[in-house]
């Protein structure tokens, strides 16, 4: 019996982090079909639209499944990692569910799983953590009377454990080197991965891509023989611009004009949420409460805009070359004092950090470089070392308490950008609790 919410990520946690052994990685998909059916596949019970990408994929899976509660569907949404809590990675685009059913399905899933054991050639005899998460939140949305789901995959596609549904659609978002020693060391190699989620009967909505990734996800579709949408021949005169009001975007399909005012900025978020209406007006899901919704739609994290005392504070998980660029120019399109604002940098072990940082540093004074939790590797000091042989001009400071980083930003400065790793903002109590108020 799971007793309240502050023990459910420690449940889940307490399965294994990921498979020990890699050579049986390829038995992963296999895994996940037992558990399923020890649970009565609940994931049939619902319609169900995949998302995959390097980044991107959150926001326009959120924008899609708003889309869907704006046509009158009870769209669920799973998507990874969660932020603040670890119910952001099930829930309805309007809201989490009701704690009681959160708790009620977490102690049906471990009862069911109690006795049930995975046979030995298959890995660990357990599920893993995201497989369990994955057939969680397949639960809860049965449970809810879900009729239709946007899923995020976790890591890759091919092997991820949510590609075991059968799809209505597919959304694709861009691809950039991540993962490069589980996924592959090239754009194209990394895009395989993500195209084998691409099944027959599931049109294909790609977003903006390099050419390498586009190929790739052309002939995948083609060999499945389904239609497939690109951003940059289907949706006509795109643009954006960052305002204090939020990401003004506009563009056409089919000769519609869309004017929007998102909450979550940058021109990111703006073609992500292009997209989604592309895919929603192509399956003739798209309306004008829809539309209306998206405009509405924020997730923990994503150029979160907060005021903590007279500090603004964004929050923003971007953690690859172009997605920081992306913040960078919204938080310099906001910001009242560039000149007084302050960064606090943070990465985990095996991103792009050289040129993450040299996108970032030259627009900041005042740096701060921290830890991103503890959850995964990261090498601080080598960061440190980096930035200050990039930049010795700037006033670089090595702070690895994420909450005395925050502090120190507050004391030297004015508004402050806080990124480079989802892992970071949860960990600075200030801003957990201005994101709760």
């Amino acid at each position: 019996m799971v007793r309240d919410i502050a023990e459910l990520e420690t449940v889940f946690d307490s399965f294994y982090p990921s498979l020990p052994d890699e050579k049986v990685r390829e038995n992963r998909l296999e895994r996940m079909v037992r558990l399923l059916d020890l649970l009565g596949h609940p994931e049939e019970s619902f319609r169900t639209y995949h998302a995959a990408g390097s980044k991107g994929k959150g926001t326009t899976s959120m924008y899609f499944a708003s889309i869907l509660e704006g046509a009158g569907r009870v769209g669920g949404l799973y998507t990874s990692p969660h932020m603040y809590t670890v119910r952001e990675r099930f829930m309805l685009p309007s809201g989490f569910f009701s704690d009681e059913l959160y708790l009620e399905t977490a102690s049906e899933l471990l009862d069911k799983v109690s006795s049930f054991s995975l046979p030995g050639h298959l890995g660990s005899e357990k599920p893993t953590t995201f497989e369990m998460y994955t057939a969680y939140g397949y639960m809860l949305f049965r449970s809810y009377g879900c009729t239709d789901a946007v899923i995020e995959t976790g890591l890759g596609g091919r092997l991820d454990a949510t590609n075991t549904i059968i799809p209505s659609a597919v959304i694709l978002t861009p691809i950039e080197l991540e993962h490069t020693q589980v996924l592959g060391n090239s754009i194209a190699e990394i895009a395989l991965e993500k195209a084998k989620i691409i099944r027959p009967d599931a049109p294909v909505f790609i977003s903006r891509q390099k050419a390498e990734a586009m190929a790739v996800f052309q002939k995948e579709a083609e060999n499945n023989g389904v239609p497939f949408f690109t951003f940059d021949d289907h949706i006509q005169d795109f643009s954006s611009e960052t305002s204090k009001d939020g990401e003004q975007v506009s563009f056409s399909i089919d000769g519609r004009k869309y004017s929007l005012t998102l909450s979550m900025t940058t021109e990111a978020m703006a073609e992500n949420a292009a997209l989604a209406v592309l895919a929603a007006s192509e399956l003739g899901l798209l309306t004008e409460e829809g539309l209306r919704r998206v405009e509405k739609a924020t997730l923990p994290g994503r150029f979160e805009k907060l005021m903590i005392g007279s500090h603004l504070v964004v929050a923003d998980s971007a953690h690859t070359v172009s997605s920081v660029k992306a913040t960078r120019d919204a938080f310099l399109a906001i910001s009242d004092d560039i000149e007084s604002a302050v960064l606090i940098f943070a990465s985990i072990s095996g991103k792009d950090i050289v040129h993450m940082v040299s996108e970032l540093f030259p627009s900041f004074n005042k740096i701060a470089i921290s830890r991103p939790g503890t959850f995964k590797k990261s090498d601080i000091n080598g960061i440190y070392s980096l930035s200050r042989s990039l930049f010795p001009e700037k006033e670089i400071v090595l702070i690895p308490d994420p909450d005395e980083a925050l502090g120190w930003a507050m004391d030297n400065g004015k508004d402050i950008l806080v990124t480079g790793s989802f892992y970071l903002p949860p960990e600075m109590e200030m801003i957990r609790r201005a994101h709760e108020s």
